[in-house]
């Protein structure tokens, strides 16, 4: 009678993983069509459940991603109904967010440092992109200094007669002038 008494929590939780790893994978179902991704195939593996989408950008693909973790946190909601229901979708979401390759957290951390890439590679194309404002406070104190520098050379160029930008005559341009 004791080793039936193992047994039978222990396939309740198996059976309560199944559904919560189902839900999972429900959720990257639904989030891959509404961002614009088609869902190639959808299958069973000894792992578990899989799904394979188109290659979509970056960004969409990390959306569709996270939506089976994601979901299996929602999930946590039902934790007063049934603790182990609750406690296999929160296991569930964070195996699935840990960056161990072919798992949903490797794919976002990938998406991520791809999209990472692409924001350097646009910043870098844009000109002047190292002197532009990050905030509009900068830009509004580049302008106030920059308007307080063409009014220190006006005043300069009012009172010695000579802008100070303008070329002056040295001592070499008088003898290579005569």
């Amino acid at each position: 009678m004791h080793v039936l008494a193992w047994f039978v929590p222990f396939f309740q939780g198996l059976g309560l993983g199944v559904i919560a790893m189902a839900f999972h994978e429900a959720g990257h179902l639904v989030a891959a069509p509404l961002v614009g991704i088609r869902i190639k195939t959808v299958g069973l593996k000894w792992k578990g459940l899989y799904t394979i989408r188109e290659a979509g950008p970056p960004d969409k693909n990390m959306l569709v991603s996270l939506a089976g973790p994601l979901t299996n946190l929602a999930l946590l909601a039902l934790w007063p109904i049934s603790h182990k229901f609750g406690l296999a979708n929160l296991c569930f979401a964070f195996f699935n967010m840990l960056p161990i390759e072919g798992s949903d957290g490797d794919r976002i951390w990938q998406c991520w440092r791809e999209m990472e890439k692409e924001r350097q590679v646009r910043a870098a194309s844009k000109p002047y992109t190292a002197y532009a404002p990050s905030s509009r406070s900068l830009g509004t104190a580049a302008h106030l200094i920059s308007e307080t520098s063409s009014r220190l050379e006006q005043g300069f160029a009012s009172t010695h007669g000579a802008s100070p930008t303008a070329p002056t005559e040295t001592l070499d341009s008088k003898a290579t002038a005569s």
